[in-house]
């Protein structure tokens, strides 16, 4: 079973309904960004889409609540335990179970805590087990041996899922030293959610002589790599796979669907602010501000005007309420500004944004071999090469003439380096084009309809990050030739691809294999870029053009144009005709070109 969409949303309302259960009332979708599961970064436009489509809940105005939060306050007190344990499916711990009761029914937490305790030792079908409440649904009854018996009495007789796991379990070596092992195994294994009694059963199957049901739920409760929601359990690696669903879903309908959406935000607050100003009170600018600051996504003004002050887009206030924010924000030391009236907290900033990652940059070696020459001093032909525009790189040793040209479109030949690392070069052709963008800001790449990335432009180094999940869907890993197009809305651009491919840069699928097998070996055992060039050419009975050689060198390890063009040049044991660069390896211990030797400018 793949992870899909469906699972990641049901997954998300499980977390939120959890998040609401602690609340007294209903409450704003920002004020459920900061208790998502650790590591997750989702916009609020996904909250409030989640909470609006799921019916475990319902909106009051602009907040949402339990939707079943007056039948809970209603039933007897049996019921309302099996309410809240349906609805937030899973093992509820028991703090959550007596607060959520305290505050729907009214009442203290330790009055209900006794009330639960004579309640549990009274049933059967509620359990207390390490520290939570759980629906006995979630423990396998083994009152017997045979196994059909156990199947028929769990209700597994007939379970054709089931009946596939197993099977795929049989050809697989699952079983560890001790029951929880075995499951967090078969979890890994079978990457997919499974329901309790299932799990149980095949781990029952593989422990026959030792299993506890009652401990082993205990166990798989008290472990970090298995989790369980949505009524089954789920592994780490599925967790991580449902993470990057809502990640991809948040990109997607980030500032759409929702009210504060269908204003013009820029052109309101381009506008002077009506008179009388609007004036924020104390205590929701403390709310406001925290909000921000604790986000890990962008947040804008016209969000926190209708989830915080509760002021529909159409209201008279406001425009006056977005410029009253929109100055609060901006006064903000610790709040980075991305756009009119949209803000993000300066921690939400990866370190990673701030610098060149290492496998971009050029590796140095301490070969005498590999020397650098002084451009002017190339032939012209490598140094056109070098120079080209097109292929500018970040740390190329080279320094590009910006481009006071204004385009409507950046076209982008895709190196394999960048492909690794979902980074994009910023050229000196292409700074017109970013120029209104701020030196640090998260931008929108869309693609179709469907698709949408945030991406970090930092201008101050040159490139673009975040782009690593549309390479890998839609692009070969090198020389695919992409285009870059502003959007309709700020901080918004279109990416186009059309199978268009630069061939001296695409090595084929064979041919690239045998690259990142060389690029692994190289990785551990050091070579000079002398040498390495003479064995990537050796691998070309017909030679290679100068783009093809550098896109094969910086497919095992990252070199510059100008390091290659220089070695070219220097050497006497490469040679070129009709633009084809050949090697000979009888001629790798002769002396280079003494013509270039003063013009060597580094060693």
């Amino acid at each position: 079973m793949a992870t899909d969409r469906d699972l990641a949303l049901r997954y998300l309302g499980g977390c939120l309904y959890g998040a609401i259960l602690g609340q007294a009332g209903a409450v704003r979708p920002s004020d459920l960004v900061r208790s998502l599961p650790r590591g997750l970064r989702l916009s609020v436009a996904l909250i409030r889409q989640v909470l609006s489509d799921d019916p475990r809940f319902e909106q009051v105005g602009s907040r949402f609540d339990l939707a079943n939060r007056v039948a809970i306050k209603s039933r007897p007190f049996g019921g309302a335990v099996e309410a809240l344990l349906a609805d937030y499916g899973r093992p509820m711990p028991i703090p959550l179970m007596v607060n959520a009761l305290s505050r729907i029914r009214g009442g203290s937490p330790a009055y209900f805590t006794g009330l639960l305790d004579r309640y549990v030792v009274t049933r059967t079908d509620v359990v207390y087990l390490a520290d939570h409440v759980l629906d006995a649904e979630w423990i396998l009854s083994l009152g017997e041996e045979d196994e059909q018996r156990v199947l028929f009495f769990n209700r597994l007789d007939r379970d054709e899922d089931l009946q596939e796991m197993r099977a795929q379990c049989e050809a697989l070596d699952l079983r560890r030293r001790e029951p929880c092992l075995t499951a967090a195994n078969i979890l890994a294994k079978l990457d997919r959610p499974v329901g309790p009694r299932q799990l149980a059963f095949l781990t029952w199957q593989r422990h026959p002589q030792v299993f506890d049901p009652v401990g082993f739920v205990a166990q798989m409760l008290r472990r970090d790599d298995v989790t369980p929601a949505c009524g089954m359990w789920l592994g780490e690696a599925l967790i991580e796979a449902l993470h990057e669903q809502l990640q991809q879903a948040s990109d997607e309908v980030a500032g759409e669907g929702s009210e504060a959406e269908r204003v013009n935000l820029t052109a309101i607050l381009a506008e002077p602010a009506p008179a009388p100003p609007f004036k924020l009170r104390p205590q929701d600018e403390s709310a406001i501000l925290s909000i921000v600051r604790e986000s890990q996504v962008p947040i804008g003004v016209d969000e926190l005007v209708v989830d915080v002050l509760e002021i529909a887009p159409t209201g008279r206030r406001f425009a006056g309420a977005a410029h009253a924010l929109d100055e609060l924000l901006s006064e903000e030391s610790e709040l980075i500004r991305l756009s009119p009236g949209r803000y993000l907290s300066s921690r939400a900033i990866p370190d990673w944004v701030h610098s060149v990652p290492e496998p971009l940059l050029p590796v140095p070696t301490d070969a005498d071999e590999d020397l650098l020459i002084a451009l002017d001093a190339l032939p012209e032909e490598l140094r056109a090469a070098v120079l080209d525009p097109r292929y500018e790189d970040v740390a190329s040793g080279v320094r590009f003439q910006p481009s006071g040209e204004d385009r409507d479109c950046v076209e982008y030949p895709l190196l394999h380096h960048h492909f690794i690392m979902g980074t994009m070069p910023i050229r000196a052709i292409d700074r017109p084009f970013f120029a209104s963008e701020p030196p640090l800001s998260l931008v929108v790449m869309r693609y179709g309809e469907a698709e949408a990335y945030p991406v970090w432009l930092n201008a101050k180094i040159g490139l673009l990050f975040g782009l690593s999940r549309w390479y890998h869907r839609h692009l070969p890993p090198s020389g695919a030739i992409f285009r870059i197009k502003r959007g309709e809305a700020a901080e918004s651009y279109l990416l186009e691809y059309e199978g268009e491919i630069d061939a001296e840069l695409a090595p084929a699928d064979v041919r690239m294999a045998v690259l990142e097998r060389k690029r692994e070996r190289v990785a551990h055992r050091p070579i000079a870029t002398r040498d390495l060039m003479v064995e990537v050419l050796d691998e070309h009975d017909a030679g290679l053009s100068f783009n093809a050689l550098c896109a094969e060198m910086n497919a095992v390890r990252r070199t510059s144009r100008r390091q290659i063009a220089s070695l070219l040049a220097y050497h006497a044991c490469f040679s070129e005709s009709d633009g084809q660069w050949q090697a000979d390896r009888a001629r790798m211990d002769e002396p280079g070109d003494p013509a270039l030797a003063g013009a060597i400018v580094e060693a």
